[in-house]
């Protein structure tokens, strides 16, 4: 069971409860041009998707909510579909009362401190439970779960929550990892081999006990930060997701996995069921973020055995491959945490999309010393898998825009001296260019000035003062500088 949870409560309170829809309201309410609902008839099998990369392809994030979306079976679902809820950056910011630059540091920062304790509620209490779907009853071809690339061999749940618990000490664990949705009641899940959930399934396999496992789908983005929160083994991420969250996160027992076995109460939509010892069955190609098709494999089969849903439950789906913001906003925070500890002069990191939104990890130092970028580089590599190539450069470049990065790099670095290489590390499996077993080539680039007092040139610039006084609206309009085309033409593929 999750640790350091509060008893369960007698009667409903009156606080403010924090799930999906109140955070729907709250950034309708802030940023109303940013919600787009499509009440036109569209399919989940590619025509979602489709409007997903049309966005994409314009550099823009849209929170989409479909309320007609035919899934699977040919039907209309009785469940809208929503695609970035945690699209970009800003949208995370909002959710937990932060800022574009400084939300995965104040992420981070907030599991540092911890928060209170989740909270156990009765049934009775939880939306979740408002419908309850057993055995013969569950169809998942009923939710409108999106095909999304070419050659994905069909539907899929990609922002199910996937949660187990460790045998020895009954420690909640979860993270976001796919399913293909194989049949009525049959889930094929990819559990990455570094995983936490995929030792809880070792872990299980060797016991020869079936390893219950729950999806949940639908809940404040908080509460998904904090449950995705990169942690030790085994550590809560109910706790951490009540700490970035800073309320109580509503856990209630589930319905056919035992008392002991929590899900969130306020959850949209909960999956429950078994992955039994050795059951494994085909899964992929999907279209992953690296955003190439990986390939097909054997994966452990989810038998599901119940399904919960508030009323009117609002599904929703991640844009693997084509929306790499939400995953790496998580990368930086994990990042900076292990670089400030040998290094506190760490201002931000940034992981940049244009590394596929996991493999590139740009941070920013306000270098005191000439050994700093490189103890940087260790840290950040040792504290990620996933993460490649690192870039270290000063606190006058905004890390933020790849341009600056490049120009640090072109105009601060040596390679013969500036450049580290690690062969055979520690990797990702789903990067094409990694060897077996995920060893991969890692390294990264020192492309700072030299630490004072040895002198740089200074950079160019105009002045503030005129910057500030002389705008494009007051000079040029700015009807005409929207019109202004951008370098690249949005409806160019190649």
């Amino acid at each position: 069971m999750v640790t350091n949870v509060s008893q369960p409560v007698a009667q409903k309170t009156q606080a403010q409860i924090y799930d999906l829809r109140s955070f729907l309201d709250s950034y309708r309410a802030a940023c109303p041009g940013d919600v787009l609902d499509v009440d036109r008839l569209i399919k989940a099998e590619h025509e979602c998707a489709a409007i997903g990369k049309h966005f994409e392809d314009l550099g823009k994030y849209p929170l989409v909510i479909f309320n007609q979306v035919i899934t699977a079976n040919g039907k209309v679902s009785r469940f809208p579909l929503a695609f970035n809820v945690t699209g970009d950056r800003r949208k995370l910011a909002h959710a937990i009362g932060s800022t574009f630059e400084d939300v995965a540091i104040d992420w981070r920062q907030r599991v540092w401190q911890g928060g209170p304790k989740p909270q156990v509620v009765d049934r009775s209490e939880a939306p979740v439970k408002q419908n309850v779907l057993a055995g013969d009853r569950v169809n998942l071809r009923d939710l409108p779960a999106m095909r999304m690339h070419e050659m994905d061999p069909g539907h899929y749940i990609t922002a199910g929550m996937l949660t187990t618990y460790d045998p020895n000490q009954g420690i909640d664990n979860c993270a976001l990892q796919r399913g293909f949705i194989a049949g009525p009641r049959e889930i094929r899940c990819y559990l990455a081999p570094h995983s936490h959930n995929y030792m809880n399934y070792l872990a299980h396999q060797k016991l020869g006990t079936d390893l219950r496992v729950a999806y949940w789908i639908g809940h404040h983005p908080g509460v998904l930060m904090g449950a995705q929160t990169t942690l030790g083994y085994p550590e809560s991420h109910f706790a951490a997701a009540s700490a970035v969250l800073g309320q109580p996160v509503r856990l209630v027992p589930s319905e056919t996995l035992g008392d002991d076995f929590l899900v969130p109460a306020d959850a949209e939509i909960v999956i429950e069921g078994v992955m039994k010892p050795g059951k494994l069955d085909l899964e992929a190609p999907f279209g992953e973020y690296p955003r190439y098709f990986g390939p097909q494999r054997m994966s452990p089969v989810f038998d599901v055995t119940a399904v919960t849903h508030r009323n009117d439950a609002i599904y929703e789906q991640f844009l693997v491959g084509i929306n790499n913001n939400y995953g790496g906003t998580q990368e930086e925070g994990t990042i900076y945490a292990a670089v400030k500890r040998v290094v506190p002069e760490v201002q931000r990191v940034f992981v940049p999309v244009s590394g596929s939104g996991r493999y590139h990890a740009y941070i920013q130092l306000k270098k005191t010393h000439d050994g700093q970028p490189r103890e940087a580089i260790m840290a950040a590599l040792a504290s990620s898998y996933i993460v490649k190539h690192v870039i270290v450069v000063d606190d006058d470049i905004d890390i933020y825009d790849d341009r600056w990065v490049l120009w640090a790099v072109a105009t601060r670095s040596q390679w013969d001296r500036d450049m580290v290489i690690f062969p055979r590390s520690y990797g990702c499996q789903l990067d094409p260019t990694s060897g077996e077993r995920g060893l991969s080539t890692k390294g990264g680039i020192d492309a700072t000035k030299p630490a004072p007092p040895r002198r740089y040139p200074k950079r160019l610039n105009v002045p503030e003062a005129v910057l500030d006084r002389i705008t494009l609206e007051d000079y040029i309009g700015a009807d005409r500088v929207a019109r202004v085309p951008a370098q690249r033409d949005p409806k160019s593929r190649k």
